[in-house]
C-alpha cells in the first residue's frame, strides 16, 4: 500500500518541503530509505522500527520502501522521523482511510525526532520550515511539544504539539487531530528604553563622537573609533542598542528565523524584538564569525543581523578574520557552500569597532607611550585599506578634558539621541517604503543619484574633495550615502553644502592612509 506525507527542513533561513513516500509490497522483507540521505536520516529506519514496536505496532514481513523527495536535495538531521513513522503507519493501514481526513493529512506537515520509546523530541530550525509551509498552502503542522511556542510565531496556520507517538496515533486512528496550540498571553513586555542600557549622558564629553554615533545609527553606517585607551569608546558602543530604531515585523521574523536555526531561542512566545548587540572576543575564528561547520550554522555576522557587531580592540583580531568581513559588509549576506548544499544567511549588521592608536594605547602621548614607530605602523596597518574603505564613519577620539570630566553640565542623553534618530528613520521609512532596502547605507549605487540630489555647485565641491583626498570610487559613493543621512537627521530632504562638509569630516579619508600618525 502506498502513502504520502509532508515534512521539511531548513536550508539557511529558507526551507524546503520534503515529500515522504512509503510503499509496502510483497518481496524480500526489509526497510529501505532512499533519496540522497545523510547517515542521520538513514538511521531513522531503526529509530522508527523501535518506536513503532514500543507503542504496539510491528512492521510487516514485507518490502518497505521509503523515498524522500526531491532527490537532488541532500537530507540531513532527524526532522523526518515523525513523517516516516506516520507514512509507514498509513501504508500499514493503521490509520483508517477516509476521503476527508486523508485530504487533511495531505495538507499537514510532520516534523520531529523519534525516541526509541515513541517520544517526540524537539528539533532545530522549525520556524523557517513552518513559515515556508504556510506560504505553500499547508494548513497545519504536527511538531514536538517543545517546538510549539517557536512555531506559533507564524500566524494563520494550525500548530499541533505532540509529546508521544502513542498519543498522536490515538487521535489519528479515530480520524481526528489533537488539540491545537494556544500561545499563552504575554504578561509583560520589556521596552527598549534608556534604563535598559548605558545612557549617552554618562559618557562625559565626546560630543563629536556622539554626533558621529547618531549619524551612524540613523543611517545604519559602519563606524570605527580610534583613540587613546580609557577615552570612552567601549562605553559609548554599549549605548547603541538603547538608541536604535524599532524593528519592523519582517526584521523580527528574519531575526527569529536565524536564532531558530542556531538553536538560540529562549522558548518565549514572542518574536525577537530587540536589535542584537554581538561582541565576540578576539579569539573568534573565521568560521565562528561567518558561520559554517558540518551543518552550516549562522555565525556572528548573521546573529548580529539588523543590529550591531561590536569588535573592540579591532587590530587584535586575526588578520584573516578581519579580512573575512569584506563580503558580508558589501553584500549584506553570507553564502556557505557545502557538499550537502549551499546555505545563505543574511548579514545586515552595523559594524562598530574600536581601536587604540598603538599597542600600548597611549600614543600620541610620548611621555607614556613606549611603542616604537615601527610597532605603531604595523599595528595600524592590521586594518587594511579595503576594510577601512567599507567603514563610513571614522572618528578620532580624544582623551576626555578635565573640565568635561568634572563639570556639572550634562551632555547629550540617549533619549535626545533617539529622538533625532527617530526623525531620520521616519524619513527613510517613507522614502524606501516600496524598496527592498530600508536604510541610507543600503542604497544601491545605481540609485544614489535618485535619492541624493545635488546641484552643480555641490557637484564642483564634491569633485574638489574627490581629487584632494584621492578617495576611491567606493568611498565617494559611501560618502554620498552619508550626506543623505546627515540631511535626514536635520529633517529635510534638501542636500546642503554643509552636509557634504560634515560627511567629509566624519569620513576622515586621511584615517585610512595613516593620517593618525601625522
Amino acid at each position: 500500500m502506498y502513502s504520502k506525507v509532508l515534512s521539511g527542513a531548513a536550508l539557511g533561513i529558507d526551507a524546503v518541503l520534503v515529500t515522504v513516500e512509503t510503499d509496502i509490497s510483497t518481496g524480500l522483507p526489509g526497510l529501505s530509505l532512499v533519496g540522497y540521505l545523510a547517515s542521520s536520516v538513514k538511521e531513522a529506519g531503526d529509530r522508527v522500527r523501535a518506536a513503532l514496536k514500543n507503542i504496539g505496532y510491528f512492521l510487516p514481513s514485507k518490502k518497505i520502501t521509503i523515498n524522500l523527495s526531491p532527490a537532488d536535495v541532500r537530507k540531513d538531521g532527524t526532522n523526518y522521523d515523525l513523517a516516516i513513522a506516520i507514512g509507514t503507519l498509513m501504508s500499514m493501514g493503521a490509520i483508517p482511510e477516509h476521503e476527508e481526513f486523508n485530504k487533511q493529512i495531505s495538507e499537514t506537515l510532520f516534523i520531529g525526532e523519534l525516541g526509541l520509546d515513541g517520544s517526540i523530541i524537539r528539533v532545530n530550525g522549525v520556524l523557517p520550515v513552518v513559515d515556508y509551509a504556510k506560504k505553500q498552502g499547508v494548513k497545519r503542522v504536527v511538531i514536538p511539544e517543545e517546538n510549539a511556542s517557536e512555531a506559533a510565531y507564524v500566524k494563520d496556520i494550525d500548530i499541533i504539539p505532540v509529546r508521544h507517538l502513542f498519543d498522536l496515533m490515538d487521535n489519528l486512528a479515530c480520524g481526528c487531530w489533537p488539540n491545537s496550540y494556544i500561545p499563552p498571553k504575554k504578561t509583560y513586555d520589556i521596552e527598549v528604553t534608556e534604563n535598559n542600557y548605558p545612557d549617552l549622558a554618562d559618557v562625559k564629553g565626546q560630543e563629536v563622537l556622539k554626533r558621529g554615533l547618531i549619524i551612524a545609527v540613523a543611517g545604519f553606517h559602519n563606524l570605527i573609533m580610534t583613540g587613546a585607551a580609557g577615552s570612552g569608546k567601549s562605553m559609548i558602543a554599549k549605548c547603541i542598542p538603547g538608541i536604535m530604531p524599532e524593528m519592523s515585523y519582517e526584521e523580527k521574523m528574519e531575526m527569529t528565523k536565524i536564532y531558530s536555526v542556531a538553536n538560540l531561542l529562549d522558548g518565549g512566545n514572542e518574536l525577537i524584538s530587540r536589535r542584537p548587540f554581538r561582541s565576540p572576543g578576539q579569539s573568534i575564528t573565521e568560521i565562528a564569525l561567518l558561520g559554517g561547520g558540518a551543518n552550516a550554522k549562522p555565525g556572528e555576522v548573521s546573529l548580529a543581523n539588523g543590529g550591531v557587531l561590536f569588535l573592540d580592540e579591532f587590530p587584535e583580531y586575526k588578520r584573516n578574520v578581519i579580512e573575512s568581513l569584506r563580503q558580508p559588509m558589501e553584500d549584506r549576506k553570507v553564502t556557505i557552500s557545502r557538499i550537502k548544499g549551499v546555505y545563505t544567511f543574511p548579514s545586515r549588521f552595523m559594524l562598530v569597532s574600536a581601536r587604540n592608536n598603538c599597542p600600548c594605547g597611549f600614543y600620541p602621548d610620548m611621555n607614556k607611550c613606549r611603542c616604537t614607530m615601527g610597532e605603531i605602523i604595523r599595528y595600524q596597518n592590521k586594518i587594511s585599506h579595503p576594510i577601512m574603505d567599507r567603514i563610513d564613519i571614522r572618528v578620532d577620539v580624544r582623551p576626555v578634558r578635565l573640565d568635561d570630566l568634572f563639570g556639572e553640565e550634562d551632555g547629550m542623553s540617549s533619549r535626545e539621541a533617539r529622538e533625532i534618530i527617530t526623525v531620520a528613520r521616519k524619513r527613510q521609512d517613507i522614502r524606501y517604503r516600496r524598496e527592498s532596502f530600508s536604510f541610507n547605507s543600503e542604497i544601491p549605487q545605481s540609485r544614489i543619484a535618485e535619492y541624493v540630489k545635488i546641484d552643480k555647485h555641490m557637484h564642483a565641491q564634491l569633485k574638489d574633495i574627490y581629487e584632494s583626498t584621492q578617495m576611491s570610487a567606493r568611498s565617494y559613493y559611501r560618502m554620498l550615502r552619508l550626506v543623505r543621512t546627515i540631511a535626514d537627521i536635520e529633517d529635510r530632504e534638501e542636500i546642503l553644502p554643509k552636509d557634504i562638509e560634515e560627511a567629509v569630516f566624519f569620513r576622515n579619508e586621511t584615517e585610512s592612509k595613516g593620517g593618525a600618525l601625522c
